[in-house]
């Protein structure tokens, strides 16, 4: 299939495809008379790389997910070593965005008369923060 058809059937532009396969996030396809040509588990390749990206994954930890395991790597083991850092990475994350969400319900309550009372306000908040 051509990379049009392969980009329909997937939702996946074109234009991605082509970046996944520059930065070697995707394999190259084989080209016919210049043009791109895809089998039919290049579908289910990209439906892997969504999924990846839906978990939140970079673009280098998904071509690792993809490449970075010797072969004898199960996909299975590949998804917990991945998921685990990953996880570790949203705890961090949403530790970070529970305070900015406090620090935003402070900033709303916010009566002050000039811009510069404010920032007396914000040193308060920023010294509580830590």
């Amino acid at each position: 299939m051509t990379i049009g058809d392969l980009a329909s059937r997937t939702g996946v532009p074109a234009s991605t495809i082509r970046y996944w396969e520059r930065i070697g996030v995707l394999q190259a396809s084989r080209r016919v008379s210049g043009q791109r040509r895809y089998l039919e588990g290049s579908i289910h390749q990209l439906a892997v790389l969504k999924l990846a990206q839906a978990c939140g994954f970079r673009l280098d930890e998904m071509r690792h997910l993809i490449h970075g395991f010797c072969s004898e790597t199960t996909p299975s083991r590949r998804w917990q070593v991945l998921a685990q850092k990953k996880q570790r990475e949203l705890d961090v994350q949403i530790v970070q965005m529970k305070a900015m969400r406090r620090m935003v319900d402070q900033v709303l309550t916010c009566r002050c008369a000039q811009l510069v009372d404010c920032g007396r306000l914000a040193s308060s908040f920023m010294e509580a923060a830590r």
